[in-house]
């Protein structure tokens, strides 16, 4: 186990070289709830918003350089760090709409569980915590995740459920040793659910070589009509709340003002849409 660990840090910390993470992870409110008490005005999140556009087009190619030309010296392997705490994108509370709502932005519908990063390679897998706690370690059909596939690697962002003992993924990080962190939402999401249709048969079920289901969890635009409609679709599992994503926007480890964050109950003040709790399979609060 200790090599397979080691093998897994190696991984990890040439990943994470990739990562620009935001000071805001570390300082952020202790609950969402906290977060979302002290709003700021829709005047700063929409500038928030266009400033990270614009220092990701400086930034686009940055973390693939690095992935090249990085080499640890003997120093950098001796220093006690973890290479899988602080990796996942973060949103924040969504306090307005935002003014390219309909046209620039996605939505995800996210179960109630617990964030997850998920690391496939050498015939093994592993899943983290945010703070970087490995949870577990099972073989899977992820590229990198079984031993037919070792030789390549994948990194996923998901969702673990307790009561469906499943991975629900948000988000494709790198698949089949392919950085996906400059790539936009918009193709990180048809790439990530291309592969879970077309190329990992078997994945979304329970088998020998993935002893837990992993399930891509769909994407739909957000314009009003077809964003009420996509909601209230039925699903196998309790509602946590509702993760928008901006459609250009690259996977930055830490917090990020281009992924928005809202309660079932909080759409109409905030969206100022109508709907019909009740029809939720919510999480009790």
């Amino acid at each position: 186990m200790a090599e397979t660990e080691g093998e897994f840090e190696d991984l990890v910390s040439d990943f994470s070289a990739s990562f620009t993470v935001s000071n805001d992870a570390e300082n952020c409110a202790t609950t969402r709830i906290d977060q979302y008490k002290s709003k700021t005005t829709k005047q700063d999140q929409e500038t928030r918003r266009a400033n990270f556009l614009e220092r990701q087009k400086s930034d686009r190619h940055k973390s693939l350089s690095v992935l090249r030309d990085l080499e640890d010296s003997e120093e950098e392997k001796k220093k006690k760090w973890n290479p899988f705490k602080n990796q996942l994108m973060l949103s924040e509370w969504l306090d307005h709409e935002p003014h390219d709502f309909e046209e620039n932005w996605f939505c995800k519908v996210a179960p109630v569980g617990n964030r997850t990063l998920i690391v496939a390679q050498r015939g093994h897998t592993a899943s983290y915590t945010k703070s970087g706690y490995r949870t577990c370690t099972f073989p899977s059909l992820l590229p990198g995740g079984h031993n037919s596939t070792k030789s390549s690697y994948s990194v996923l962002d998901g969702v673990w459920s307790e009561e469906g003992q499943c991975f629900y993924i948000l988000d494709v990080i790198c698949y089949k040793s392919h950085p996906l962190t400059d790539s936009e939402a918009d193709f990180r999401f048809f790439w990530g659910g291309t592969k879970f249709c077309e190329d990992l048969c078997g994945i979304g079920e329970v088998g020998r070589k993935n002893p837990y289901p992993m399930i891509w969890l769909p994407h739909f635009a957000c314009q009003k009509a077809l964003l009420t409609a996509s909601i209230n679709e039925p699903r196998p599992f309790k509602i946590d709340g509702l993760i928008f994503y901006h459609k250009q926007g690259h996977y930055s480890a830490g917090a990020c003002p281009l992924v928005g964050w809202i309660k079932p109950d909080m759409i109409k003040e905030v969206l100022g849409m109508e709907l019909n709790l009740s029809a939720f399979h919510m999480e009790d609060t």
